[in-house]
C-alpha cells in the first residue's frame, strides 16, 4: 500500500497497512535541502525539490505546497519582505485604509504570480509522485485572508465596529480562495489545506453566524472539484470543534493548546484527526520516547481515523532523530 492509498483508506475508514504520517514541514524542509527560505517560497522547483528530499530521507506520507500565508495578499498588491531562514512578512497591509476594498479586484485571470507558482508546484509534484504520495495544496481561510489583507488587530476591531465591511471582505476572500483551490485541484492536488488560524480568535457565536458559511463555501468547492479538505486552525480552537464537525472537512489538524481528551465525541466519528503534539516542547525539544508517548496518547483518543502529526509546523531546528520518531510511530502501528 503506497502513501496515497493509505491516505484514502484512512479517510474512508477502510483497512490500511499502517498509520499515515503527515506533519507540516516548511522551514525544516528548506533547511534539509540546504536552500534559503526565500527560494523555497518563491520558486516552485525549490519547494518541490525540498519536499521530495524530505520524503526520501524520512518516508513522510505527503508532499506539501504549504509555505507561507501571503501568496494571495501578494497577488492582490501587498508588499512583502523575504528572509533566508524565516517566512516572509507583510510590509504594509493593503486595506490599512479599508475604503480601498470597494476598488479591489481579484488578480487578473484569478491567479497572480505567487498563486501561479504554487499551482506550478502542484503540477511538478503530480509529475514526480502522482498517485503514489498525496499532494497537499493550500489556501487561506476567509478569516485568515481577511486578516492578511486588513491586519489582524484591525480586523478584530472591525468585527465589533464595522460588520458590513468584514462580511464584504470575507466575500472577496472566499471568491479568491475558491478560484485558487480549484486551480490546484485541476493541476493535481489530492488534498487542499485551508489555513484559518485567525478564526481561533473570534467567538463561537461570531464564527457560527458570520464566518462559517464562507468557510463552508470553500470546503464545498474543493469537494465538488474532487479533492479532500484538510482544515488547519492554529491556536486554541476548542470552542469551534462542533462548528468544524458541521463543516465536514475530511481531515482536521488539532493544535496543541486544544485539550484532546474527549475530542472524538466533539468532532464526530468520521473526521480524520492529526495532532495535537506540541511541535516545540515535545517534537523539537523532547526525546524520541517522549514523542512516541505523546503521539500514542493522541492516537488512543482519536481512534482509527488518525494520522501522525504535530499541532502545527515542525520547527526547522528539530533533531532528525525526533522526526524519525514520528515516522517510526506511524510505521509500527496498524
Amino acid at each position: 500500500m503506497n502513501a496515497y492509498q493509505r491516505t484514502l483508506a484512512t479517510v474512508r475508514g477502510e483497512p490500511r497497512d499502517r498509520l499515515s504520517c503527515q506533519p507540516i514541514f516548511m522551514t525544516f524542509a528548506a533547511r534539509l535541502a540546504g536552500i534559503s527560505y526565500q527560494r523555497y517560497v518563491t520558486e516552485a522547483s525549490a519547494l518541490v525539490e525540498a519536499q521530495l528530499r524530505l520524503c526520501e530521507t524520512f518516508g513522510i506520507d505527503v508532499v506539501s505546497c504549504c509555505s507561507d500565508a501571503w501568496r494571495e495578499a501578494h497577488d492582490c498588491g501587498a508588499e512583502l519582505r523575504y528572509f533566508d531562514e524565516a517566512p516572509p512578512t507583510c510590509s504594509s497591509h493593503l486595506l490599512a485604509d479599508k475604503s480601498r476594498l470597494s476598488s479591489m479586484r481579484l488578480p487578473v485571470g484569478g491567479l497572480g504570480p505567487r498563486m501561479s507558482d504554487r499551482v506550478e508546484a502542484v503540477t511538478r509534484f503530480r509529475q514526480a509522485v502522482g498517485g503514489e504520495i498525496p499532494i497537499l495544496g493550500w489556501v487561506e481561510g476567509p478569516v485568515a485572508e481577511a486578516a492578511d489583507l486588513r491586519g489582524l488587530n484591525e480586523l478584530m476591531l472591525d468585527t465589533v465596529d464595522d460588520l458590513p465591511f468584514v462580511l464584504e471582505l470575507f466575500e472577496f476572500a472566499t471568491q479568491m480562495e475558491i478560484v485558487f483551490a480549484r486551480a490546484q485541484v485541476e493541476a493535481g492536488a489530492d488534498i487542499i489545506g485551508i489555513g484559518d488560524a485567525a478564526a481561533s480568535l473570534v467567538s463561537r457565536a461570531f464564527y457560527e453566524e458570520h464566518a462559517l458559511a464562507f468557510e463552508q463555501r470553500i470546503i464545498d468547492a474543493v469537494h465538488e472539484a474532487g479533492a479532500l479538505v484538510r482544515l488547519h486552525v492554529c491556536g486554541n480552537a476548542s470552542h469551534l470543534l462542533e462548528c468544524f464537525r458541521r463543516l465536514g472537512p475530511d481531515l482536521v489538524d488539532i493544535d496543541y493548546p486544544v485539550p484532546f481528551a474527549g475530542i472524538r465525541e466533539r468532532i464526530g466519528p468520521e473526521t480524520v484527526l492529526l495532532g495535537n503534539v506540541d511541535p516545540v516542547a515535545v517534537v523539537r525539544d523532547g526525546s524520541p520516547q517522549r514523542i512516541e508517548a505523546a503521539v500514542g496518547a493522541c492516537h488512543r483518543e482519536a481512534g482509527d481515523r488518525f494520522m501522525v502529526g504535530a499541532g502545527c509546523e515542525i520547527p526547522p531546528d528539530t533533531p532528525e532523530e525526533n522526526v524519525q520518531a514520528l515516522v517510526g510511530y506511524a510505521r509500527s502501528h496498524e
